[in-house]
């Protein structure tokens, strides 16, 4: 007499144990890429969702590096004429020093050798001031080339930057020791204080763009993640979870396989 013994629940079993495989395959996966969204299969609405604020948290970080580069960009150029300014204002003072009736020519000459020179830097600052290989004090920085940095949001913000020369400036070639010249360098010093008043309010509305602009990168990152990564904690407990569940599975089996044999043994 042979018995035949076959526990009922064994497929039962066998789809729990692969059931609770299959849960670690996924977590131990979203573990090792940080994702949990990593194919359509996974979610194909969370997917699409995530692409889209990805690629806009690409976009604002790249406007954010333009407009970074656009106050880059107003530091060189505010710096350049503050050091022109310096310039106006020694080359005012040699124009007053040279009205002092108690100097020689010899004096005067000396002090319109100064000027000149400091005439010549003024020239010289204007041609070499650059940024990123772009001139911004020679003259071509102005009108139709004026400086645009646009950020991708459809609000460009422009500075025109005029030749800051000591003839366009009008203060090359004077007579030290004239009136005129005194007049002549107020006025040039007022062009450049106007020039520098513009360049600041380029620069603190890039500040503001700028601003704006990585507060929406943040935000989108924040609500990217929050649908795309995985969340540590959920999934390690989870696959916890899942092998405690799959040890009392196996232990389960086991002892059940050992009550059929000594079942068999008996009845043998």
């Amino acid at each position: 007499m042979s018995f035949s013994i076959r526990s009922g629940g064994d497929d039962g079993r066998l789809r729990q144990m692969e059931l609770l495989q299959s849960r670690q395959l996924q977590s131990s996966k979203r573990l090792a890429s940080g994702k949990r969204i990593a194919t359509a299969a996974d979610d194909a609405a969370g997917l699409a969702i995530a692409q889209r604020l990805s690629a806009a948290v690409r976009s604002d970080n790249q406007g954010v590096r333009n407009l970074q580069d656009g106050q880059g960009l107003a530091q060189t150029a505010d710096g350049a004429l503050q050091g022109s300014q310096d310039n106006l204002a020694r080359m005012r003072e040699l124009s007053i020093q040279a009205g002092n009736g108690t100097l020689s020519s010899a004096d005067r000459q000396t002090i319109q050798q100064e000027y000149d020179q400091l005439a010549a830097q003024l020239t010289q600052t204007a041609g070499s001031t650059s940024f990123g290989g772009r001139a911004l004090l020679d003259g071509s920085a102005s009108g139709a080339d004026a400086v645009t940095i646009d950020d991708g949001t459809g609000s460009p913000q422009s500075v025109a930057l005029p030749d800051a020369g000591a003839t366009t400036l009008g203060v090359a070639g004077l007579d030290v020791s004239s009136p005129a010249t005194l007049a002549a360098l107020d006025a040039a010093s007022a062009a450049l204080s106007q020039t520098r008043t513009q360049i600041g309010a380029f620069h603190s509305a890039l500040s503001r763009q700028s601003d704006r602009l990585g507060a929406s990168a943040e935000a989108s990152e924040a609500a990217r993640s929050r649908i795309e990564d995985v969340n540590v904690a959920q999934e390690v407990a989870d696959l916890t979870r899942s092998r405690i569940l799959m040890s009392m599975q196996l232990s389960g089996q086991a002892s059940a396989g050992g009550s059929s044999q000594r079942l068999l043994n008996l009845l043998g």
